[in-house]
Formats: C-alpha cells, structure tokens, sequence
C-alpha cells in the first residue's frame, strides 16, 4: 500500500467516527423522544401512588449514581493534586515534560471515565425508562383483554369455521 493510500485510509477514518456517532446520537435522541411520547400520552391514566412510588425509585437510583460518580470525580481530581506536589524537581527538559504530560494524560483519562460513565447512565435512565413505561402500559391494556376474553373466542371460532368450510 502506498503512502497515498495510506493516507487517503487514515482521512476517512475520522469521518467514519464521526458518522458513528452522529448514528448513536439519533437512537439516543429516538429513545427520548418515544420515552416522552409514552409518558405525554399514558401518564396521565398511570397517576396512582404506586406509579409515583415506582417513578421516585428511578429518580433516586439516577440521583444516587450521579452521586457516586462526583465523588470519584473528586476523589480523581485530589489524586492528581497531590501527585502534582509530589513531583521531584525536573532535571531536564526531557523529564519535566514527562512529568507535566503523565499529568495530562491522567486527567484525560480522569475526563474520559467520567464521560463514558454519563452516556452510560443516561443510555441506561433511557432504556429503564422505557421499559417501565412499557410494563405500564401492558399493565394497564391486560385488563381490556380480560374484560371481554368472549371477543378472542368468537373470532378464533369464526375462523376455525372457515378454515372448516374450505
């Protein structure tokens, strides 16, 4: 492969990220918006206090590992200050760059957890969500089910009697 070649695989690459998240983005956003859809149309009927007592157990999870996360984020950020004042007087250029770059790199992968711990979360908060709604509303449909169980009956009779009759 030539350096061309190379170099025109190594252009798309960034593009190929980009376009990576761009669709993770858009399910992300789909989630919310069919999360928020569910509850502006079926909240309403769902405002008894188990609802409300199960909707606060969500929002306390969520707000405990919000919680957890700052304090590793403090926790984090007081390890690199105190490794900071521990660094011994640089030498040379060479050792003093290395010093200041391992620092660097510490919190860019302080940073990093954090992030990747967020998008965790809120795809977990969206997915949870989701699927609380989703018990909800087929909580709430069994009963029109079983309300009339003569309806699947009849229907499954008629066609039995077709399929007899052919």
């Amino acid at each position: 492969m030539s350096n061309y070649d190379q170099a025109k695989a190594i252009h798309h690459v960034p593009a190929h990220r980009l376009h990576r998240l761009g669709q993770l983005y858009t399910q992300s956003v789909s989630r919310h918006f069919n999360n928020s859809l569910a509850v502006a149309t079926s909240l309403p009927a769902y405002l008894d206090p188990q609802t409300l007592v199960e909707a606060w157990g969500l929002q306390q999870a969520v707000a405990q590992r919000l919680q957890k996360q700052n304090q590793q984020w403090w926790d984090g950020m007081k390890l690199l200050y105190e490794e900071s004042g521990r660094l011994g007087k640089a030498n040379t250029m060479s050792k003093f760059f290395e010093q200041e770059y391992n620092l660097y790199a510490q919190f860019g992968s302080l940073v990093s957890d954090q992030l990747t711990s967020l998008m965790g979360l809120m795809e977990n908060v969206q997915i949870d969500y989701g699927y609380w709604m989703a018990q909800k509303q087929a909580a709430q449909a069994a009963p029109v089910q079983a309300v009339r169980p003569d309806v699947a009956v009849t229907r499954s009779s008629s066609r039995q009697r077709e399929a007899d009759a052919a």
